[in-house]
């Protein structure tokens, strides 16, 4: 009965044939082209961390449905979506609001005193910087109308999050119950920023090396903060100089405590109290 469904042993065995499996083959030298090209486009360096990095790198390759790195290099050359997929999942970084908060005191003491209007967050990851300036500027002041803040950021997740302005309750937890509670409505398990605040902010896509990033235009503060951890000290130099290419002539410079141990080129160095920054020299 129903012998048509059957196959003889000859057929079943030659079709079985047919399947060979491919056993996946990641070897770590051949993931050199691939940091290469992150380290030369993105100026990421994870030498340090190439171990870890290889394995993140690993299984997003398997993912995807490849089976070496070989074969991911190659895709990666013909589809900018993957590779922008890959930068995503290698530059997730953990923030929170009112992070390194004596820097944003500083920012919002200039933003009082000297009318700044334009502020860089690059990077902004999700947004946390960018609404935590505004949030201390309208909880001890008001927010000057003219003020604009941009964040920029390679990372494509990163920069939904924060024009969605939607957090877990571990992004807030810095912040005082009353600040969330006048700033932020409560959706399920996430606090997300009112819109009143969303119309000071723009969020684009933008990598820091691109030849046209002095097309941002001018800026009267800059915050880029732990991005340069990642960075040689020549491409330290040479992110510095980006960032000086969008800031006005006696602008401020806001960088990690571990971005770099050298005084840029053109600024000066300025104490505060647990912090330091940098003012961009004027022409004389």
């Amino acid at each position: 009965m129903f012998s048509w469904l059957k196959k003889d042993d000859a057929e079943e065995n030659t079709e079985k044939s047919d399947y060979v499996t491919i056993e996946p083959d990641f070897r770590d030298s051949d993931a050199r082209e691939i940091l290469d090209c992150i380290k030369e486009e993105y100026g990421l360096d994870y030498r340090r961390q190439e171990a870890v990095t290889l394995r993140k790198i690993e299984r997003f390759a398997q993912k995807h449905g490849f089976d070496s790195f070989k074969a991911l290099a190659n895709a990666i050359k013909n589809s900018k979506s993957l590779e922008t997929s890959l930068i995503n999942s290698l530059t997730v970084g953990e923030t929170y609001f009112y992070r390194e908060i004596d820097q944003i005191k500083i920012l919002a003491q200039k933003i009082y005193t000297n009318g700044y209007s334009r502020v860089l967050s690059a990077p902004c990851s999700s947004g946390e910087e960018v609404y935590s300036i505004l949030l201390y500027l309208q909880t001890n002041h008001s927010i000057p109308p003219s003020l604009h803040i941009t964040g920029i950021d390679i990372n494509t997740e990163a920069l939904s999050r924060a024009q969605k302005g939607c957090y877990s309750q571990r992004s807030v937890s810095q912040l005082p119950a009353d600040i969330i509670d006048n700033h932020f409505i409560q959706k399920d398990r996430e606090y997300c920023i009112k819109t009143a605040l969303k119309r000071y902010t723009s969020f684009v896509y933008r990598n820091i090396f691109d030849p046209q990033f002095h097309l941002l235009g001018k800026f009267d503060a800059v915050l880029s903060r732990n991005m340069m951890i990642y960075f040689t000290d020549d491409e330290k130099r040479r992110a510095v100089s980006q960032l000086q290419s969008v800031l006005k002539p006696g602008g401020l410079l806001f960088l990690g405590h571990a971005d770099i141990s050298f005084v840029p080129e053109g600024f000066e160095k300025l104490h505060s109290k647990s912090t330091i920054y940098y003012r961009l020299k004027e022409r004389k």
